[in-house]
């Protein structure tokens, strides 16, 4: 008996099968056509085959959030000029694919990353590649293109004299400025609020499905859309006259020391209007911003203490009418320093060494660093840096971080100089006050920025099960308790804490590290609840990405810029099909 026959397919061609099996069919093995090829190959013929991605190895840095949430892509597209961004926009709306637009992906809610099963296939658009800072008005404005970084315009506009709204990203170093916007991001500075403007260049799709440009600039230009995008690229505008600064009605809100709601927060309907707030529900070209006054001299003092009804009266007593606001007051708990220091070191030497400029490329390599070698071993390498780099602080600041529970970064400038120092010494009973010199400043504020990514990295380094849930809180601007306590049932489920934030704002971040085991979404749901029933809010700042639940009049808001409901659908706990199903 022979081992083997042969037979003849219907074409003519011979297969073998052994004995007892049967012959195997004709492209049983054939892989099937990839339904999104149509949809890439588009996609190549707008950016080049080099900035379409589609293999896993090089997608993931896209796809994954700085803190939360991931999921799959058809492709991810690099646009290198906002026609192109207009083009591949354009595309994917004829292929009927979800569009996500990310910036610098430093969110730390999931909002610029896909995040579970969706109906249609998804595009992610990053604009890494979109910087460019166009300074007008002699630097008090200045347009800002969809990838601009808060660094990139701190550059541009530091030959005039000027400074942004924000600087570095208080919880992610390296943010956008488009995605501050976007996402009512607060910052750092004490008198200037959420971020916000009204004037933007931007895309919506229609109820159609179409696309239609919307200049909101305040600047002529007339043409199609891509020739009013090249206009803009190349800051070929006509000359534009200086005008009155706006006034801000934000110093005069956070004083009011005895209103029971907070500050800032993100589903504040004042917040929300085109670009702003808009949390990716239309692409974002460019937007126009002020700018501030730099200072002519600046102070910065640490007040440090044991006592937490001693820094609520601090509060009140800086948030007097009477009292020129300081630039920055930014709170750290003793736990939080600990974290930074342990996890966090890499951050602060690269800052140093580096400056925050280039934190983007570096976080970028970072991300394709953990894409080849796997995020374990990225962070790994990292803490090896930590531990064998210098101590960031300098000597004579290490105790004052160690021994008090409550530490204040106070900034005051110029004017304010003076009657901040006098009403620092008038509360000194209860405070240890510190002036600092540049260096030390600098110091201790790269370990204030640090924070943020240490509860990442040990929660990755732990690797125990234990989650990590990152909290982003708003007070009530009446509460003295600033530091927000949990009932047994919940503080049982915490094997870390770190309390970070803007004090004179309150609005806090909270990392928790949970025990293995802890559903994180149920205890960030409890501590939700808690939060409200003191009169505050959740989220503060990061918005509410795929974490939180959008409250009815944020989803209309979405709707209305939305229709089809294209642009980074789900986001808010919202519908992730096609016309909002």
């Amino acid at each position: 008996m022979a081992l083997c026959s042969s037979s003849t397919s219907r074409g003519g061609r011979p297969w073998r099968s052994l004995p007892g099996t049967l012959p195997r069919r004709r492209g049983r093995h054939r892989r099937l056509p990839d339904p999104d090829e149509p949809l890439r190959r588009a996609l190549r013929a707008v950016v080049g085959a080099a900035h379409v991605l589609h293999d896993d190895a090089r997608v993931g840095q896209y796809t994954t959030g700085y803190r939360h949430g991931s999921g799959r892509a058809a492709a991810v597209a690099l646009p290198g000029s906002l026609v192109e961004l207009w083009q591949c926009a354009v595309c994917c709306a004829r292929h009927g694919a979800i569009i996500i637009v990310q910036a610098a992906n430093t969110g730390l809610t999931g909002g610029s990353t896909p995040d579970g099963a969706y109906d249609r296939p998804v595009v992610v658009i990053s604009t890494e590649r979109l910087g460019g800072v166009h300074p007008i008005a002699n630097g008090e404005e200045a347009i800002c293109l969809a990838g601009s970084t808060l660094t990139e315009l701190e550059t541009a506009i530091s030959r005039f004299g000027r400074a942004p709204h924000s600087v570095i990203g208080s919880s992610c170093i390296g943010a956008s400025v488009v995605g501050g916007i976007c996402n009512n991001s607060g910052g750092a500075l004490v008198e200037r609020g959420p971020a916000f403007t009204d004037e933007a260049l931007f895309a919506r799709i229609r109820s159609d499905g179409s696309l239609e440009l919307i200049n909101r600039l305040g600047i002529a230009l007339d043409g199609e859309p891509e020739s009013v995008l090249r206009a803009v690229e190349a800051g070929t505008f006509p000359e534009i006259p200086r005008r009155q600064k706006p006034v801000s009605h934000y110093e005069h809100h956070v004083r009011q020391v005895e209103e029971p709601s907070p500050a800032r927060y993100n589903a504040d309907p004042r917040g929300l209007r085109d670009a702003s707030g808009s949390a990716g529900k239309v692409i974002v070209f460019a937007v126009r911003v002020p700018t501030f006054s730099l200072p002519n001299k600046e102070l910065t003092f640490i007040v440090a203490t044991d006592q937490g009804d001693a820094l609520a009266d601090l509060r009140r007593a800086l948030l007097d009418p009477g009292v020129p606001l300081p630039k920055q007051c930014e709170y750290l708990h003793r736990d939080a320093t600990s974290l930074a220091l342990a996890y966090g070191n890499d951050v602060t030497v690269l800052l140093q060494l580096f400056g925050a400029g280039a934190m983007p490329k570096v976080l970028r390599l970072q991300r394709r660093l953990g894409t080849a070698i796997g995020k374990h071993a990225t962070h790994r390498l990292a803490h090896l840096l930590s531990r064998v780099a210098p101590h960031p602080l300098p000597r004579r600041l290490r105790g004052l971080f160690a021994s008090y529970e409550h530490v204040l970064l106070l900034t005051a400038v110029d004017e304010a100089i003076g009657p901040v120092r006098a009403l620092l010494e008038s509360h000194s009973p209860n405070l240890v006050v510190t002036e600092l010199d540049p260096s030390e400043a600098a110091a201790a504020m790269r370990v204030r920025f640090a924070v943020a990514g240490a509860g990442v990295r040990c929660r990755d380094l732990l690797a125990d099960g234990g989650d990590l849930a990152a909290l982003d809180i708003a007070l009530p601007r009446n509460r003295r308790d600033f530091r927000l306590e949990l009932p047994p049932a919940l503080a049982a489920q915490v094997k870390l804490r770190a309390d970070y934030g803007h004090f004179l704002c309150h609005v806090f971040h909270c990392d928790f590290l949970l025990k293995p085991g802890v559903e994180r979404c149920a205890f960030e749901a409890d501590v939700k609840t808690l939060v409200e029933a003191l009169g505050g809010q959740m989220p503060a700042e990061h918005n509410f990405g795929h974490l939180y639940k959008a409250p009815p009049h944020v989803v209309d808001f979405y709707r209305q810029l939305d229709p089809t409901n294209s642009l980074n659908p789900g986001i808010g706990g919202t519908s992730r099909m096609r016309n909002w199903a």
